[in-house]
Formats: C-alpha cells, structure tokens, sequence
C-alpha cells in the first residue's frame, strides 16, 4: 500500500529544520522558531506535544537522539543552531538543558550520535566537524574548505562528514584517513545504510548509496531540485526530500512513490520503527504519512491535504520530465501508479499524479512559469529577466540577485558576491544556482530565444570553466547586511545585565528605557534593511552609548548593530554626538580599527572583532548618499590610517572587510573623485595585493585595479607597474576561481 497522510503536527511558527524519531511514537522537532518541540504518539492518527525546549538564543537547526547510558539512562536529545551552542535535554525532564557545549565559531547544522551513546558529532558552518566524548570535545575535525552540513558515526566508531566542498571525509580518531567524491555540488546529508555502508544527499539533485570503503554502489535520481535529507529503514527503505516538495520513498535502487506536500522545501525526513514516514518544511508543520490503514487519517484531515495540494504551486523549475495532456486524458486511468501528467488549460497548467491503489487522479499543483525575457521585472529601477531571491543566512533577509538571459551566469554570480561582501568560494554555488532556476531561456548568449522549461531544452550547461569575457568593472558599492540580529541583540542583552550585576560596570548598563529603543532599532532594521529604516536619534544614541562607553570585549554585539545601522539608514552619517563626533569619530573612537596600522604589536583577539566590526561599518557607509559624503569627506584621513593594517592581523574576516572598504572607496572615485584620489587607492591597493593570499580579499583589490584603471588613464598606465605582474600571477595560480578568472580580465584590459 502507499503512504498516505496520517497526521500533521502544528506548533512550530517558522521552518522545521530538524526531526529525529524514536520507536513508533516519539518524535522530536526543531525549528527557525528558536524552539524544539517533543511529541508524543495520543492516538492511531494523532500526536500531541509533550515538551518544549526553549533554550537556544537563535534558530535551531538539527538534533539528533543520543541512546542511553549509565549516566542517563533514558537517552538524550541534543540540539544545535545558530547560537553556535549544542544543548542536551534529558527525555524525561525538558525543562532546561542538562549540558551546553561550546566550541563552534558559527552555526551549528549538523548532529549524529553513536550507537552506544558516549560519542556525539557535530557539523557546522564553521567548516569544521567536533567530536564530544562524555560531553567533551575530545578531536576537532578540519579539513573541508565550506560547512559541514552532514555527519555520521559509523558502525566501527568512523566518523563520516559531508559538506558543502562536495567531498565525503572518513576520521578515524581524529585522523583525516579518505575522502571520497562523486556528488557535483554540496552535499546536505548522511545517514547509515543497513549492513553497513550510507547514503548522501546533495544540491546536485540525486541520492549516493555507498558501500562502507566509500565506493558509490548506485545513484538515485527522481529529485528536480537540491536534495536536503536522506533517512534509511531497517528493511532498507530510503527515505529523501528537497526543494522539489517532495518526499520521495526508494526501495532496492528504485523511486516507489513521490509524496507532494503543501510547501515548498522538505527541509527533514525521519521514518519511525513501524515504517510510517515524517517530514518538517518551511510551512512549520510535521507530517506523518503511514501505509498503514489504521493509521492513515480520516476523511477530513486527507481531504484537507489532498485541497492543500492541488491550491499549491509547483515551479516550472522543478518540475522534471512529464508529458502534456489534454484535460479528457484525466477520464482515463493512469498507465502505472505515480504516473505524472500536466494538464494546460489556456495559460494555466496544472499537474495530476495518478493514486494507483484508490484508481484516481490527484491534482498536486498549479505550475508556475519561470520569469522569461518576455516577462520583465524590476529591481533597484531596472528591468531584469529574473530577480532571485537569496536565502544566503539564518535569519537575514533575503538577498536581491538581478539576472538577465544574455548574462554569463558566472559574471552575474561573481557581481551578486563582490556586492553582498560574500566569499568567492561560492562561486560555482551561485552560478549554478542561476543556471538552474533560470533553466526556461538560453543562458548567457544574446539569442532571446524561449527554451521548452520542461523538457530543458537548449538548456544552458555550463563547460568546465567559465568563458572569458571583456572586462566590466563593478559598479555598485559592496555592502555587508547579514545577520542575525535578533541574536545580536540577544547577546548585547546578556552582556547588559553582566555590566549591571557588577558593582564596577554597573554605571555603563543600559537603563531599561535604552534597551528597549536599541530594540525597537533592530526591529526597525530588519524592516528595512535597505537604506530607509526609520530609526530614531534617541534609540541610535544609546547604542553608541554602548558601543563607546562599554568594556573592549562587550563592545561587539553594539558595533554589530551599529554597522547595520548605518548600511540601513542615512541618520548615523547625519548623527552628531554631544562632545561633536561624527560617524568616521565614532566608528574609530568604538572600534580601534584606525589603531591596527600605527600598534606595533599584533591585535589581540578582542581588538581583531572590534576593528572589523570597525571596517564592516565604514564600508557599509556607501549604502546612503549620506554616508557616501562622510567617509569621503575623511579619505585622506582613512587611507593614511589604514594602510598597512593588512600586515598587523591574520583575521581572514578583517582582511576582506578591509579590502572592501578599498573597493568601495575606488567605486566612490569613479563618481566623484580624480586622477589624484584614484592613485592614492591604487597605491594602497597594491601594497595590500602583493602582501595578502586571502582569495577574497585578492578578488576585490584585483577589482579595485580594474575599477580605476577604466576610469582613469593615468591609473591604468599606473596599474600596469604597480600590479600586472601579481595580476598576471593570479590569473594562473589564483586560489580560486573567482580570483583567476578576475585578474585575467583585468590583466587582459591593462594589456589592452
């Protein structure tokens, strides 16, 4: 029999992120809420909730159920999110964490547990896997050059990691011992094959079954989409969903049937000791399906699912091979069971699966068309082909990426990095990611002519690397808006009523009329993020408040915002203080970032933090005309107190914050400076290229080159002595390929 709905669990108010099951009965959730929820089995097609955790400060993002031992008996659940934090809890006391673990730099995505309980592993954003032992890191795993989105704990103690470089790692004691490729794209998931071996999941749209020496024994290919889960059986059912709405059931190498729900990512999957099937997605449910007829639900809730459904959309994109039928082939039975068809009516279409078992076709969506040339949108006061939305951070809006069919995928990708401060490493990421949902026009060539989007048609397929262009410098300043900020100001919170609790620090705490306007800021920023957030000069003069007057090591959660505050709006380059600081004063005077360069001893950790911080906010400054005009007004001044701060520090953040300001302050040149402010960048720029092997700050200072040397000719014949030979360099031995293929542009321009 299919799987059909049995129960759909509500309480969770944003994404479900993670799900583990235990027995047949217990399941436990974790969500972009900030909660986990523990539900317990009420009935053949119900389940109730049996716990709340609320302990972590961001989005809670995986878990994992760790078996029982002599110290805990009844096993734990441990979490991990956004607040770089692993929390465990105690089955059968939720009330609050029995342990934390710290030690990841960034978010925590990845958990697994081993057999016997005393080995926990975790994966994050930070690019590393750690190994807790009894609750103690006992191995840091480094080695994979993007995060670690999946980890496993093999039978023999193994760890296996999975990330999104594209490699599979085997550790043995916290020893690197193979790495294993295969998938074309990050890979978001593992998890254990019976008798041994495992499966993975990837972007690339397929599911890897390997043996346990890691040799790819077969390649399961159904998904449309990127694929985020993978969960095994007992019996050997494999169990996967993705970005395609689906769930899609394999049983012996074959796809036995496509399970369509109502939204649009299937972000987890588990399968529960009777067989039945649970899944969490962006819509915040948990839904149950079971083959089982005493369990699948009553005529209301699948008739309320069947509804859902067929009033859900299904992306042209993500649609795969079907045929097109006229509406009267609905009449007929289907061919085999999960047959798919799409029905046009006119410009509508939508697609019907054929329900073997119950003899009757199913309405699964409405599809929708993806944004051609012969559709035009808007962004920023231009028309586009297609503007995509980004989700690039937990908790960040999401980001702009304005496309044109006649645009080489790989120059509209590297634009969208360089203009949002992001790595290049994410390079063949983001040109894929074009490639893909923009899949219904030829890509990058001039022809405007329409491809068939469901049958990819004069698909655009990119060759092994990207074709060279004529060089085109950037032309829009790079401003960093990622973040967190309700967990930025969490944490300012929390060092706030450290302050008060301490007889010396007392008198620097925020009064409770303060904090709740730097609160009322950061609601106001996340609002608008984009130049227009309407903050008040009473709410941004008590974050200066903290940024300036509070301790060296509190002060970054408040230069955190501040560096928001002025890429959000115009008021912090306008803002004066009482004493007659400005935004270029204040930013200095909180952050230390001018005194990098002038110290004669390196930074400590602390001093690093802050002066990127620093670094971040003066370049977030040329979000507004505003702040275009103050720190212009101070180039001669910033130029003099940056140069050379490259050399004091290793802090690869620092690094490109710097060479960010370098490039915004050469876009800024080429509108209102001359001859003269473009070769005191390029001299400075040039110094830092030759001194710096960080890629993305290469990437940007090989731009900077570029960006002066097209506008003015002095520069150009300039640049030619000052960097062609380190440009040429890079072209050929570049670290990435975003770096390389940059520096032989701008090298080929400078000959020119």
């Amino acid at each position: 029999m299919a799987f059909r709905i049995s129960a759909e669990l509500e309480g969770h108010t944003e994404d479900v992120r993670g799900l583990v099951a235990q027995g047949s009965d217990l399941l436990v959730s974790v969500s972009r809420d900030g909660t986990g929820r523990v539900w317990r089995r009420e009935g053949a097609q119900a389940f109730g909730t049996a716990g709340i955790l609320a302990g972590h400060s961001g989005f809670v993002t995986c878990v994992a159920l760790v078996p029982g031992t002599a110290e805990h008996p009844h096993g734990l659940i441990a979490t991990g999110g956004s607040d770089k934090r692993i929390c465990l809890w105690d089955v059968e006391d939720l009330t609050a964490p029995t342990a934390v673990l710290e030690g990841h730099t960034d978010n925590v995505c990845a958990l697994a547990a081993s057999a016997d309980g005393r080995v926990l592993v975790s994966g994050s954003w930070d690019c590393t896997a750690r190994v807790w032992t009894d609750g103690k890191c006992t191995h840091t795993l480094s080695g994979h050059a993007a995060a670690v989105w999946g980890v496993l704990v093999a039978a023999d103690g193994a760890v296996l990691t999975a990330s999104a470089d594209r490699l599979i790692r085997r550790w043995e004691r916290g020893q690197l011992r193979q790495t294993w490729s295969g998938h074309s794209d990050c890979v978001r998931a593992l998890a254990a094959l019976p008798g041994g071996g495992f499966a993975s999941a990837s972007n690339d749209e397929t599911v890897r079954e390997w043996t346990a020496d890691g040799t790819c024994r077969e390649v399961l290919r159904g998904h449309t989409s990127f694929v985020y889960t993978v969960a095994t059986a007992a019996d050997g059912t494999l169990v996967s969903g993705g970005e395609d709405r689906a769930v899609r059931v394999w049983r012996d190498g074959a796809l036995v049937q496509t399970i369509f729900v109502p939204a649009t990512s299937v972000w987890t999957v588990a399968i529960l000791a009777n067989g039945d099937v649970a899944c969490g997605t962006d819509d915040g449910r948990v839904r149950v399906f079971s083959r089982d007829p005493q369990r699948t639900a009553d005529a209301t809730l699948a008739a309320e699912f069947e509804q859902a459904n067929a009033g859900f959309s299904i992306s042209a994109k993500t649609l795969g091979d079907v045929d097109t039928v006229q509406r009267e082939r609905l009449e007929a039975p289907g061919a085999y069971d999960q047959q798919m068809v799409m029905v046009r009516d006119g410009s509508a279409a939508s697609v019907h699966q054929w329900d073997g078992p119950r003899a009757k076709w199913l309405c699964v969506g409405h599809v929708v068309d993806a944004a051609g040339p012969t559709r035009k949108q808007t962004f920023e006061g231009r028309e586009y082909d297609y503007v995509f939305d980004v989700d690039i951070q937990e908790g960040a809006p999401p980001l702009k990426l304005p496309y044109n069919a006649s645009d080489n995928p790989y120059d509209a990708a590297r634009r969208f990095l360089e203009r949002h401060d992001l790595p290049s490493e994410h390079l063949d990421t983001v040109a894929n990611f074009i490639i893909k949902n923009a899949d219904g026009v030829q890509l990058g060539t001039d022809s405007q002519q329409v491809a068939d989007p469901f049958t990819g048609a004069s698909r655009y397929v990119p060759a092994d690397a990207p074709t060279a262009t004529t060089f085109v410098p950037p032309a829009d300043f790079v401003i960093n808006r990622n973040a967190n900020g309700s967990a930025v100001v969490a944490k300012l919170a929390e060092f706030n009523a450290q302050l008060a609790q301490t007889p010396a620090t007392a008198a620097l705490a925020l009064g409770d009329d303060a904090m709740q306007m730097v609160r009322a800021l950061q609601t106001a920023l996340s609002a608008a993020p984009s130049g227009n957030a309407d903050i008040t000069d009473a709410a941004y003069t008590a974050l200066l408040q903290a940024a300036l007057g509070w301790p060296a090591d509190r002060r970054f959660p408040a230069l955190d915002l501040l560096r928001l505050a002025v890429a959000a709006s115009p008021l912090p380059a306008t803002h004066r203080t009482e004493d007659g600081k400005d935004l270029i004063a204040c930013v200095a005077e909180a952050s230390g970032v001018f005194e990098l360069a002038a110290s004669p001893d390196a930074p400590t950790r602390t001093a690093e933090i802050n002066a990127m911080m620093g670094m971040r906010a003066l370049g977030n400054a040329f979000a507004t005309p505003a702040g275009i005009d103050a720190v212009w007004a101070a180039r001669t001044h910033v130029l003099e107190a940056l140069d050379g701060a490259w050399a004091r520090t290793t802090n690869k953040n620092l690094v490109v914050a710097l060479a960010t300001l370098f490039l915004n302050l050469a876009i800024a040149a080429t509108r209102m400076g001359d001859d003269d402010d473009g070769l005191r960048i390029l001299s400075a720029a040039s110094r830092f290229l030759n001194s710096t092997e960080n890629p993305d700050a290469q990437l940007r200072l090989v731009n900077v080159f570029g960006v002066l040397a097209a506008k003015f000719q002095l520069c150009k014949d300039s640049a030619r002595v000052l960097g062609d030979e380190t440009i040429v360099i890079l072209g050929i031995q570049g670290k990435s390929d975003a770096v390389k293929k940059a520096a032989q542009e701008v090298g080929a321009f400078l000959s020119a």
